[in-house]
């Protein structure tokens, strides 16, 4: 008997792709019933059905379990609402909504059909992020008096997305902090499970890919800049896309020919001081919870490498955590290392996920944790939202209200 679950797909860029090779990987657990995307080339073996667009998918009545939505951005909040309308179980690529509104009208709709969304925060399923849970649950520091999160973006990774690419312009989506760190508010939302936030500050600013920075002589196109200009310019794009490759998965075509014809067409061939764009390329925020607690998140644009670093303070002891360890420092006694074993992209973190999804699917939850699943995912936006509402108006948010 086949137990597999069937998912239809929504969305079949980096995010969608990684859920088709879990399927692929693990028949016997999830079964594609279809796929929807306007633009990317499909499985030329699909046994399924396949549409350009997702409201036909949602209305084509095909047998399934669930839904994953792994759209851009600004499609989530009506895709999530026709999922849950048709009685289909979701997996919501975050953000859940553009804004607090959206959001909460999200979970109107999942109280109303009583299924399931679960937020892809993949970080809190990683064998690293759950065996620090464990630590902090133990106590091993005594009371925590603080904890500071540094999220390192990388100068390539921000030109990339947040000067050329889809998350340039706040108003056509959420901006960099909630795009960006919403997992890392996820992760703090859940170490902070039982605290109340009862501030919230924030600052930031883009300073530097603005049209007054463009160098002398720069073009609007890096095709056309001439060599002494981009042999100076670390967001070239021949630089980030050709010369090195970490970068081109997010790419259909990454081979060199298909480099070289993204940027002399794409909007990824784009001067960076000549894109437009509007996000913030560097923003901390400051919150103050119960007990005077305070938790610190800086994100970072310009870094040599991509990271994230986490550091807790206690009474007995701290905590460094970094993409690959977790060091255990005690004021009495010695230093203790732990090294998860981590595999896949994420830190294994995408597999854990689905095979969670996959189960919880199964088990069909009731309504009522099924919102309780939902809230959890539904603070680390609110207090995203209260941030960003901070850094646009200059004031410090009360983190027990509600965003504007």
């Amino acid at each position: 008997m086949n137990n597999a679950v069937k998912v239809l797909i929504l969305g079949y860029g980096i995010r969608g792709r990684t859920y088709a090779a879990y399927a692929a990987d693990h028949a016997e657990d999830l079964e594609i019933a279809g796929l929807a995307d306007p633009v990317a080339a499909f499985p030329a073996d699909a046994a399924y059905p396949t549409w350009k667009r997702w409201e036909d998918a949602l209305a084509s009545g095909a047998k399934a379990d669930a839904v994953i939505i792994a759209l851009p951005d600004h499609l989530h909040y009506a895709a999530c609402l026709k999922a849950l309308q048709a009685g289909y179980h979701v997996l919501l690529e975050k953000p859940i909504g553009c804004n607090w509104k959206e959001c909460q009208e999200i979970r109107a709709a999942q109280v109303a059909s009583g299924k399931l969304v679960l937020t892809g925060y993949v970080l809190r399923y990683t064998p690293l992020f759950k065996r620090l849970h464990k630590v902090l649950e133990a106590g091993v520091i005594g009371k925590l008096t603080s904890v500071h999160v540094l999220v390192e973006v990388s100068y390539g990774k921000s030109a990339h997305a947040y000067c050329r690419g889809n998350w340039s312009v706040e108003e056509n989506g959420t901006g960099m902090l909630v795009n960006k760190c919403t997992h890392d508010f996820d992760l703090i939302v859940w170490w902070m499970r039982g605290r109340v936030c009862e501030k919230v500050s924030s600052f930031g600013a883009l300073i530097e890919c603005r049209p007054e920075n463009k160098p002398e002589g720069a073009a609007d196109r890096c095709k056309d800049c001439p060599p002494h200009v981009r042999r100076k310019c670390p967001f070239d794009a021949y630089k980030l896309y050709y010369e090195h490759t970490d970068l081109r998965y997010h790419f259909a075509d990454p081979s060199d020919a298909g480099i070289l014809k993204m940027i002399e067409t794409s909007p990824y061939g784009r001067c960076v001081y000549a894109c437009g764009n509007d996000s913030v390329d560097h923003q901390t925020v400051l919150m103050l919870y119960d007990g005077g607690l305070t938790v610190t998140l800086e994100m970072e644009s310009f870094s040599q490498r991509r990271a994230r670093t986490v550091h807790f303070y206690g009474t007995r002891g701290e905590i460094v955590v970094d993409d690959e360890k977790i060091v255990v420092i005690p004021f009495l006694g010695d230093a203790r290392r732990i090294e998860p074993e981590q595999h896949g992209h994420h830190g294994g973190g995408d597999r854990e996920i689905m095979t969670s999804f996959v189960e919880l699917v199964r088990e069909n939850p009731s309504p009522e944790r099924c919102t309780a699943i939902l809230d959890e995912a539904l603070e680390s936006h609110r207090l995203a939202f209260l941030a960003e509402e901070s850094r646009y108006t200059g004031r410090t948010m009360d983190g027990r209200s509600d965003p504007d």
